[in-house]
């Protein structure tokens, strides 16, 4: 069983801050610029709202680098798959999680065409969620080794659980 290392994200956590954060932002400085006299110049409520939308933005990558994006450690053996969140970012509230195959609904490989390399996407049952993996700068190959042994993982699980229920179905079939 060798331990992975990869960046992990959900994309509700991703859509919740690249939502809510600008409106936050918008919202306060709105807040702000009517609050302000109306004897302030033009060029002072430029500067104003310009500062604010640089902060929006620099607030978005921050959270996008250090608390959406989280460092993990992922172990799968035949038992199942777990992971642990190695930093601790305010915005995941579960920050180790084991599950068994059979609460693994799909494992799926996915192109990101914003960073131009693989994600990989599990969906579980219970809790529902889907909870992203992607390759650390430089460790594409750790990746893509983490990936081959999940399917395996899976595949397998599948496999051995299938095989009894389709004797069951179809006793005629069955090797006898």
């Amino acid at each position: 069983m060798y331990p992975y290392k990869l960046k992990y994200h959900k994309n509700s956590v991703l859509l919740i801050a690249m939502v809510g954060i600008p409106v936050l932002f918008i919202s306060l400085m709105l807040y702000c610029l009517f609050s302000l006299p109306s004897s302030l110049s033009e060029t002072s409520t430029l500067l104003f709202v310009s500062l604010s939308i640089i902060l929006m933005a620099l607030f978005l990558l921050w959270i996008t680098k250090t608390q959406i994006f989280v460092l993990s450690k992922i172990s799968i053996s035949e038992k199942g798959i777990s992971f642990k969140l190695r930093k601790t970012s305010f915005l995941y509230r579960r920050t180790d999680f084991f599950s068994e195959w059979e609460n693994v609904t799909s494992v799926i490989e996915m192109f990101d065409n914003h960073n131009g390399g693989y994600f990989y996407q599990i969906t579980f049952k219970n809790p529902a969620f889907v909870a992203n993996f992607s390759a650390l700068k430089n460790h594409e190959t750790a990746a893509e080794r983490f990936f081959s042994e999940l399917k395996y993982y899976q595949e397998s699980y599948n496999i051995a659980h299938q095989l009894p229920l389709s004797r069951k179905l179809n006793p005629s079939n069955s090797f006898s």
